[in-house]
């Protein structure tokens, strides 16, 4: 009942009561009658007025009524009206005070429910608020309502300590954002935050625990209850209510306020929580750089801009992509942990020199990717390229090591002038294959996209198309190169190589387009091709030129990295050698270093399944990559082949004569079979037959065939 209402009927009853008053005066006889109406009136008065005025009533009637009683005994002239007195003071005295109890209960069970319905509703909306600060007005609203008064105030302590106000209610309140002035000790507010407790105060200018709140005493306060608003490390600020009155506060009352501030919490850390959902789907969190996603819209909004054609804002759209050069290297030597460090290392270095207009993010891997704002021409964008590029060479210390890696990148820019239509994936591809020339010329450099570059991009996008084209049209085959005992040049087996028979190119070798495949994944289902024809072939081989098991020619196939980190490859083999039929253990699958150091456990676990698929395992170009002894000891290879740089210094390289010995000598220690590819002299062959290496590849007996020399 508002104000109105309640002063309208506090009228009425006084009326009612002077009006039964006046009926009991002169009908005496119905005096009960006009008792029981007044202790009506008493009752009507504590169940719809505040106490206050429910008194003043009460007491009206109760002098009322009490004359009256004295009337009608001094009427009956029988000396009753002590005793009829005294009776009607103990009936209205106890209906005052069952009205009294009873409207206390009835207050306290309409503030509890109207706290329970409010806590619910502000809790439901805490858990899905986007705009904490509404909560907070309106979680200080119900406060103020609630406890009746004059304000209500939310503090939010900062990083930095200081203490902020977030939100006030109330007469010439602060503005949200002002700054408090707090005392250096015993500060009401730091009490607050430190304690972690609420603190009630019926006169906050002479509460010892606090220095008297100047900003509040100024405007009159006297009394307040304040609590802290709860965090996960300590308190995120101060929800309070405050009256320029005298009052005690309630522990219920306080409970309310400590109650509306655990809401408040639930809203602070879901918006926080929120923040940082949002920060870390557009970073990334290895580096805390921008992630793809973000450097993508901010490249989007900067083409919005110059579509505007605003020639004040010279807005030139330059977009960078660069890799790390020698970072697998990194990885592969000192593990995945140093290869994380640098990656940080370098973000660094890229936010650092980069200009505050600028976005640097990382792109994946060791990706990076760079958007440059008001670069006037092609000489300012190459020398901020070249500053990365200096940052990045720079070396780099470790806890395992001081490391140098550098960087090559590609630049593409569209002037803002440039009368011509982009696209986010246009420019991409620009700067990709302007990278892609810097990485092909010698690595630690940059290359700016142009119309060469444009050119090769668009060879190597036609070549990409006629591959996946040649897979299809049976343009692909294979040649054979012989695997021969050195001891008597007797056929051990062949190793399957790829060749393109170009429609307009002629024959190609694989120089010429596996690199292409790998890059783009066409690897996987061109190894397939090879696996399953090569497969097929050596299976009518040996139907045609039957041996013993142990003597049977078996066919050696490259499989790359792409293809290892398939999970489907072993049933694929299985699949492939259950089909083609081959005498068991003669399919031998060429792996490179690389490949293996790349797959880490998995490929560990790939490999043993490929040899319980049937397949022999080989490690091709052994001797150039990384703890090749360690792959030796942990990977299930049963064949190894010596790379052909080391056999070509036989006769005049001792150490090469001493790293081939010493590996024939390992291999046979290990039962491992060595191979020595790239043989092309007669004094080669001859110093690994005294060697007593297994077997030998090379054009001295044979170069690769479209049919097998059986």
């Amino acid at each position: 009942m508002d104000r109105l209402t309640r002063g309208g009927f506090d009228i009425l009853l006084l009326a009612v009561s002077t009006a039964i008053a006046a009926g009991a005066w002169f009908v005496v006889s119905e005096r009960q009658s006009f008792e029981f109406l007044f202790l009506a009136v008493i009752a009507s008065a504590f169940a719809v007025l505040p106490q206050r005025r429910a008194l003043i009533q009460a007491t009206y009637v109760v002098i009322l009524g009490g004359a009256i009683a004295v009337h009608s005994a001094i009427d009956a002239g029988d000396g009753s009206a002590g005793r009829e007195l005294a009776r009607w003071t103990v009936l209205t005295g106890t209906v005052i005070v069952v009205g009294f109890v009873l409207q206390r209960m009835a207050r306290s069970l309409h503030r509890r429910t109207v706290v329970a319905e409010a806590v619910a509703e502000l809790g439901q909306q805490a858990l899905r608020a986007t705009e904490p600060d509404d909560l907070l007005e309106r979680a200080l609203r119900v406060a103020v309502d609630l406890l009746d008064t004059d304000y209500g105030t939310a503090l939010r302590q900062l990083p930095d300590g200081r203490v902020r106000v977030a939100a006030e209610l109330g007469p010439d309140a602060m503005p949200a954002g002002t700054i408090l002035k707090l005392a250096r000790s015993g500060s009401y507010a730091l009490h607050i935050l430190n304690s972690g407790q609420p603190l009630a105060s019926s006169d906050l200018r002479h509460d010892s625990r606090i220095t008297a709140p100047g900003p509040l005493l100024e405007r009159g306060v006297v009394s307040g209850v304040a609590a802290p608003v709860p965090g996960a490390d300590g308190a995120l600020g101060v929800l309070a209510v405050h009256s320029r009155r005298r009052r005690t506060f309630t522990e219920a009352e306080v409970a309310v306020v400590q109650t509306l501030a655990n809401v408040v919490a639930t809203a602070w850390e879901q918006a926080a929580n929120r923040e940082q959902l949002h920060h870390q789907s557009l970073h990334d969190p290895l580096t805390g750089l921008p992630n793809r996603g973000l450097f993508l819209d901010r490249l989007k909004q900067a083409l919005v801009r110059r579509e505007r054609w605003d020639a004040r804002s010279m807005d030139n759209v330059t977009v960078m992509l660069l890799d790390l050069d020698g970072f697998k290297s990194v990885n592969d030597t000192y593990g995945h942990a140093a290869g994380d460090e640098v990656l940080r290392a370098v973000a660094h270095r890229f936010a650092a020199v980069i200009r505050p207009e600028d976005t640097v993010a990382r792109f994946g891997g060791d990706e990076f990717a760079v958007l440059c704002g008001q670069v006037p021409d092609e000489t300012m964008a190459i020398t901020l390229g070249q500053r990365i590029l200096t940052a990045a060479a720079a070396p780099l210390v470790t806890p395992w090591a001081t490391v140098t890696v550098g960087a090559s990148l590609g630049i593409t820019m569209v002037e803002w002038s440039a009368r011509r239509e982009v696209t986010i994936e246009a420019l991409l591809a620009e700067a990709d294959a302007a990278l892609y020339r810097a990485k092909e010329r010698g690595r630690g450099r940059l290359e700016v996209f142009n119309e060469d570059v444009k050119a090769q991009a668009q060879a190597q996008l036609d070549l990409e198309s006629e591959l996946r084209h040649a897979i299809d049209n049976d343009e692909l085959t294979l040649h054979y190169q012989p695997i021969r005992s050195t001891s008597d040049q007797h056929l051990l087996g062949v190793e399957a190589l790829v060749r393109w028979n170009h429609p307009e190119r002629g024959m190609l070798s694989p120089d010429h387009f596996l690199p292409l495949a790998e890059r783009t994944g066409l690897i996987v289902p061109l190894g397939e091709w090879v696996l399953r024809t090569a497969c097929d072939e050596i299976a009518h081989w040996q139907r045609r030129e039957p041996r013993p098991p142990g003597e049977a020619v078996h066919v050696a196939v490259n499989v790359s990295a792409r293809q290892l980190e398939d999970p489907s490859l072993p049933q694929q083999i299985r699949s492939i050698l259950n089909e083609a039929a081959i005498v068991d253990g003669t399919l031998v699958l060429e792996l490179t270093e690389t490949a293996l150091l790349d797959g880490g456990d998995e490929a560990l676990s790939s490999l043993t399944q490929l040899r319980a698929a049937g397949a022999q395992l080989s490690l091709d170009d052994f001797g150039t990559g990384y703890s090749s002894l360690v792959h030796l000891a942990r990977f299930p290879i049963s064949t190894l082949k010596i790379d052909r740089s080391f056999v070509a210094g036989l006769g005049h390289d001792h150490k090469s004569a001493a790293i081939v010995s010493a590996v024939i000598a390992l291999g046979n220690q290990l039962d491992v079979h060595v191979i020595a590819e790239g043989v092309e002299t007669s004094h080669q062959l001859a110093t690994l037959r005294r060697m007593n290496c297994y077997a030998v590849q090379g054009f001295l007996l044979d170069e690769p065939h479209p049919l097998p020399p059986l």
